[in-house]
């Protein structure tokens, strides 16, 4: 049976089908797909706002553990850990800690405060002395307790009021953690950062839901966080209801209404959010549902015979139209096209069936260029591949001439040149043992002798243990280089570069030392800022700094230290494996 004898007979068998039944079908099909589009719209929407709240509470945990990382900080919470003796704060201090504060809340509109507690009862906060009391009693909160008990841990605090804070109005939710000595790991003192609950509401402002819908969210300890709407959370938690157990989809009756809970939990977060949906929302929207149905399917009957004949034409023919230009683009024939007879489906099909034609025809262009633009990189391969052997014969044969013209300061110069030029142009690897960094160095610096004449001396201290250390290669040389060129201005500035290394438990560390003239501060904090607008050896530098960044990590770093008039000092810090 062909395509239009097809077409007719289900048009008409549609209309066969018991209204009442396809009516039913209808409904329970759409109800229920409202319902899913509901629930899945609030899963999707919730998530990311349970997802972006323990993302921030997260950033917060790492932000708290930044005063251990200030050595001012950390002395001045050493200064004031000893609870029996208790002083006021001098002005350096609060001076140091309003500023270290101050930096740490910088463009966070969403956060109350950062206040540092230390353990003789001393607060210091970024809100300023005016804004909060200048002493806090141990343990008169149960969030001090919390975080005591904490043991150094970042821990999540529920909604409460800051007592410390004067004047305060509005309840706050906190990131706390207890401050201890790196070096002992004892009680230095805490650090709590509030966080306004006008941030959780900024993350809601654009969630569209019912507005009998209530949302909450709590810690892990079952506690409120954030609530707006109904509060049925309070509710259920006051009937000794386990909300851990609450299963999604499956309806909830409070306050003989019936809910349908969202629950948004991260394994890993420290918050988890509730959303309860009132069911008569959804059921109500059916019922609207149902009629429309009813009353569209007996407009359907009605015209569904007129429509068959005139379908089964519009239909079919640019079907067939299709077929036939298929049947050519078969035989290899892609430059014909169907003729655009609509703007519906069948429309875009032969919109997509020519652009189809169009790539095809660039795609067979493209592969042809492609081998053309292939055969040519081989041959250039090849061709790249003679050069290094052409300098090393002649390399060679000069060195040979030296010899026997007894030029041996020559011939060690051109055997030098040889091992430079064979190591810079092997990229087979990225990673080289030091010791072998180290031998082209040396060879590196045995022809700057020559050249610099004496006036600028070179040493190499690295210990035989650190010589099979792994390391980027070509990574000391531009630094001897820029020692020689800016620090020692070609020999002009006469002097000594050394090269130093030396391990501790966590990184292996490479220094190149010059005394020549240096460089001034501002120099330096240019170079670190945008190393790719600077001179020569500017860029250099950022050149190795980025090569460290990119293959060992933000562990890997290059430090530059350096005083005018007095030489600059290079260390590359590698971390170990």
């Amino acid at each position: 049976m062909s395509l239009r004898p097809k077409i007719i007979l289900l048009f008409l068998s549609i209309v066969l089908v018991p209204l009442n039944l396809l009516g039913m079908i209808t409904y329970a099909y759409f109800s229920k797909t409202l319902e899913d589009q509901t629930y899945h719209y609030t899963v999707q929407v919730i998530g990311q706002v349970n997802q972006n709240v323990n993302a921030y509470i997260d950033e917060m945990h790492r932000l708290s553990l930044l005063p251990l990382y200030d050595r001012d900080i950390l002395a001045i919470l050493k200064n004031r850990s000893d609870v029996h003796h208790s002083y006021y704060p001098q002005t350096e201090e609060f001076e140091r800690m309003s500023s270290f504060l101050s930096t740490l809340s910088y463009n966070r509109q969403e956060l109350s405060g950062i206040h540092i507690i230390t353990r003789d009862g001393s607060l210091f906060s970024d809100l300023g002395s005016p804004r909060t009391v200048h002493r806090l009693a141990e343990g008169t909160s149960d969030w001090q307790e919390a975080i005591e008990a904490g043991n150094g841990a970042s821990l999540l605090l529920p909604t409460h009021s800051p007592s410390y804070v004067l004047g305060a109005e509005k309840s706050v939710f906190s990131v706390g953690r207890l401050l201890r000595d790196p070096d002992g790991f004892r009680p230095l003192g805490m650090i709590k950062v509030d966080i306004e609950l006008s941030f959780i509401e900024s993350l809601l402002e654009d969630v569209d839901l019912s507005e009998d819908a209530s949302i909450t969210m709590i810690d892990r300890n079952g506690e409120p966080i954030y609530e707006t709407g109904k509060a049925i959370y309070p509710l259920l938690k006051g009937k000794g209801e386990d909300v851990w157990q609450l299963a999604e989809r499956e309806s909830i009756a409070v306050d003989g209404v019936d809910y349908l809970p969202v629950i948004r939990n991260d394994s890993s977060g420290d918050v988890q959010t509730i959303v309860f949906l009132p069911e008569h929302h959804i059921v109500g929207a059916s019922q609207s549902l149902r009629l429309f149905t009813i009353g569209l399917m007996l407009a359907v009957s009605a015209v569904v015979i007129m429509l068959a004949l005139v379908a089964e034409r519009s239909l079919t023919k640019p079907i067939f139209e299709l077929r036939q230009v298929m049947a050519l683009a078969e035989k290899g024939e892609f430059h014909h096209r169907m003729n655009r007879s609509s703007k519906d489906e069948l429309g875009q099909l032969a919109i997509g069936f020519n652009h189809m034609m169009k790539q095809i025809n660039e795609l067979i262009a493209k592969v042809y260029q492609t081998e053309i633009r292939e055969k040519d990189a081989e041959i250039k391969a090849l061709q790249t591949q003679m050069n290094p052997h052409f300098i090393y014969n002649t390399l060679e044969h000069i060195n040979m001439m030296a010899i026997t013209k007894q030029a041996y300061e020559l011939s060690d110069m051109v055997a030098s040149l040889g091992r430079l030029i064979r190591y810079s142009i092997d990229q087979k690897t990225r990673f080289v043992p030091l010791r072998e960094e180290l031998a082209f160095v040396e060879s590196y610096i045995t022809i700057q002798q020559k050249r610099l004449e004496g006036k600028v001396t070179f040493s190499i201290a690295v210990p035989e243990a650190m010589r099979s250390l792994s390391i980027p290669k070509l990574i000391l040389q531009p630094l001897i280089e820029n020692a020689i060129e800016h620090g020692h201005q070609h020999g002009e500035w006469p002097g000594e570069i050394s090269i130093k290394g030396w391990q501790d438990d966590a990184y292996s560390y490479i220094e190149v030392r010059d005394s020549g003239q240096g460089m001034k501060q501002e120099t330096i904090e240019r170079m670190k800022e945008e190393p790719e607008r600077g001179a020569g050896n500017q860029v250099a530098l950022g050149n190795i700094s980025e090569r460290l960044l990119l293959l060992l990590g933000e562990q890997a770093r290059l430090m530059i230290d350096s005083e005018l008039g007095r030489g600059t000092k290079v260390t590359v810090r590698l971390p170990k494996t």
